[in-house]
């Protein structure tokens, strides 16, 4: 049930704000209220949703400043995993990783949600290539924050070519199995996105 919810959360069924109610979900979806109840609570505990005295549970929101503070994690979480994972893929992530970016660049101009599918799985790859469970487990759950904020992404195309340039560099890096030219290409990329993100919302 709780997978159910999330994916749908993470889809964007369940928009952010929406009111998460225990009876209506379970009529819904045709099952009894506890499970349902137990679900929601867990996604309170993932901060996937939000408990409120007066309005119940809602799918939560970000503010830009949660979403900076994200990116700001994200780079030194994923630095460390592109790090590792420079020593770690094997040929076939990195084959896997290069098709990625072939389809995203072509996704620059105009088809942003794929553009936005195929960022996440290039990010995911490299994450899942690093060989440390623990650092897989915090990236995944700063991506799963993510996607509560998609209304504060920035979908401009010259941002996205240049992310996709940014993305070129850290594939070269680690096909190289350069393990700090990795880290410090993908620290650049997410702190210039974050730079980006605040010059457009005018921080």
């Amino acid at each position: 049930m709780r997978d159910r919810l999330r994916a749908a959360i993470l889809a964007g069924e369940l928009a952010p704000g929406t009111r998460l109610s225990v009876p209506e979900l379970a009529k819904k979806l045709q099952v009894s209220r506890s499970p349902v109840r137990e679900a929601v609570l867990l996604l309170v505990g993932e901060g996937l949703a939000v408990e409120h005295t007066r309005r119940g549970v809602e799918v939560a929101r970000l503010s830009l400043a949660d979403l900076l503070e994200l990116y700001e994690l994200r780079g030194a979480v994923e630095g460390l995993a592109a790090f590792h994972a420079a020593g770690r893929m094997s040929s076939t992530d990195l084959a896997a990783l290069r098709g990625v970016l072939d389809a995203q660049g072509a996704a620059a101009f105009g088809d942003f949600r794929h553009f936005r599918e195929l960022d996440v799985r290039f990010h995911q790859i490299i994450v899942d290539g690093c060989g440390n469970s623990r650092l897989q487990r915090h990236a995944h759950l700063l991506v799963r924050e993510m996607n509560l904020a998609r209304p504060l992404l920035v979908n401009d195309p010259q941002h996205l070519t240049r992310s996709h340039e940014e993305h070129r560099a850290v594939e070269r890096a680690l096909r190289q199995r350069d393990g700090p030219a990795a880290e410090a290409a993908m620290r650049q990329h997410l702190s210039r996105v974050l730079h980006t993100v605040k010059a457009h919302h005018h921080c």
